[in-house]
């Protein structure tokens, strides 16, 4: 028998402790020139997750990933391997995607909607897309808000983020040396 919880105000982040955990992780092999696929790569990851978590197909009913046009998703995933979600979300993102999946995939746990959440990242960084703009991306068509961005040849996070931390050097007194600690 569980012992009682005490009453935690449910909006607190003390009322999420020790209430969740990653069970497993999945990698492929690091490679320059995988031959495989993004498909591949993350079916082969969340698999090995599931191997490395003691879970089957069946015992996953939600998954989430994040790209930036340069992977595959989760319908595909799920699919090879057999699983039955209730809610999937293939996210455009960056860095930070991470971490926000996680959050998501507890408000899915929380609200009922899912018991158990896949997250995978799946990427051929090397021989297709790649953050900065080489490989593939680098010679498709510029459409969109690439337009803007292109022109002044922002392609990675940090030449995205550039004029914002220029702005707040300029409006607050910051000094590059306060900006170059930030990590």
């Amino acid at each position: 028998m569980p012992l009682p919880r005490e009453e935690v105000d449910a909006t607190t982040p003390k009322y999420l402790r020790d209430k969740y955990a990653i069970v497993g992780v999945g990698e492929t092999t690091y490679t320059r020139g995988s031959g495989k696929t993004t498909r591949a790569l993350g079916t082969w990851a969340v698999r090995n997750a599931m191997l490395d978590a003691g879970l089957k197909p069946s015992d996953i009913d939600g998954m989430l990933d994040y790209s930036g046009g340069d992977s595959t998703s989760a319908t595909f995933i799920s699919g090879d391997l057999g699983m039955r979600l209730n809610f999937y979300m293939d996210v455009v993102g960056g860095g930070s995607s991470t971490e926000a999946l996680v959050g998501i995939a507890i408000g899915l746990i929380e609200a009922g909607c899912c018991k158990v959440v896949a997250i995978f990242r799946s990427m051929n960084g090397y021989s297709q897309v790649r953050i900065g703009g080489t490989g593939v991306r680098a010679a498709a068509p510029v459409s969109g808000d690439a337009l803007h961005n292109r022109a002044y040849g922002w392609q990675s996070a940090g030449q995205n983020f550039a004029p914002t931390f220029m702005r707040h050097m300029y409006d607050y007194g910051t000094k590059p040396e306060q900006v170059a600690m930030v990590k």
